[in-house]
């Protein structure tokens, strides 16, 4: 994580304990604009989109070779494996089955998701990594990546079934922060929380407009695969994993765009070399 921030005619004294940067009693600070050089830090709403557009771009081969792998997995998988019709019981053959290819494709899933944090990351720094060196670092963020997801996805559940709104809070401060969270600070989700408070509401409007572009991208990739395949065919399942890639591909770009717009509103201090730098530490 970045240094706090260094004595100046606005911390000198008593006040350059680092605590008073992030505690309570911090002083408020003056915005900072985020510089428009920046590869994943965005100044604005379209830097935003710009940047998400542009890791995509930058990192195209290895995100296209992450999620294509992602597609096959997950294509034989729901043919091999598909979910058990209602009424199975637990002990079920079927269900067993199921529960496997479930944790397969989850495995699959995070190893994916760790290495195209790192290698967008990395890319966006000047500094491309090796197919090794990325799938090293997914291996090692994988047990957190999986823990924590469960307990941010339970606790979203959670508040979905009590209240809509905790559930939607709860999804916009996990989805835009813990993937970042977990893989570059080595943090948990209460870490999720520091970030995203301080710019809810801007965050919020960001989560919704990826939402709904992916929603959009959904419902017309469902009706082409519909019109093209046979229900319950391999044809069906190979054309639905083939439309998720572009939509994973997309999703590493908000994230971690995202996720470098919360950091560097935290303190105005970290940029993209910030965080490839926190990557190899």
């Amino acid at each position: 994580m970045s240094s706090p921030p260094p004595p100046g005619p606005e911390c000198s004294g008593a006040d350059r304990d680092p605590d008073r940067w992030t505690g309570p009693s911090a002083r408020p600070r003056p915005p900072r604009a985020a510089p428009l050089s920046d590869p994943l830090v965005p100044p604005d709403l379209r830097g935003w989109v710009e940047r998400v557009c542009e890791v995509v771009r930058r990192s195209l081969v290895p995100l296209l070779l992450v999620q294509g792998c992602v597609a096959a997995v997950g294509a034989v998988l729901a043919y091999a494996l598909p979910p058990p019709p209602d009424g199975v019981p637990p002990g079920d053959p079927r269900a067993t089955l199921a529960a496997l290819g479930l944790s397969i494709g989850l495995a699959v899933g995070v190893l994916a998701q760790g290495t195209s944090v790192y290698v967008a990351i990395q890319d966006a720094a000047g500094r491309p990594p090796t197919v090794r060196q990325a799938l090293r670092f997914a291996a090692e963020r994988a047990p957190a990546l999986v823990g924590w997801g469960m307990v941010a996805a339970l606790l979203t559940m959670l508040g979905c079934v009590l209240l809509i709104v905790p559930g939607l809070y709860l999804a916009v401060v996990f989805g835009a922060s813990l993937a970042g969270v977990v893989t570059v600070e080595r943090g948990t989700p209460a870490r999720c929380f520091e970030l995203v408070n301080a710019r809810f509401w801007p965050t919020a409007g960001r989560m919704a407009l990826a939402v709904a572009a992916g929603a959009a991208y959904t419902v017309v990739s469902g009706y082409v695969v519909r019109a093209l395949s046979t229900p319950g065919s391999f044809d069906e399942a190979v054309l639905r994993a083939v439309a998720g890639v572009p939509l994973g591909m997309a999703a590493v770009g908000v994230a971690v765009v995202t996720y470098a717009e919360l950091r560097f509103h935290e303190r105005g201090e970290v940029f993209t070399g910030t965080l490839a730098a926190e990557l190899d530490h």
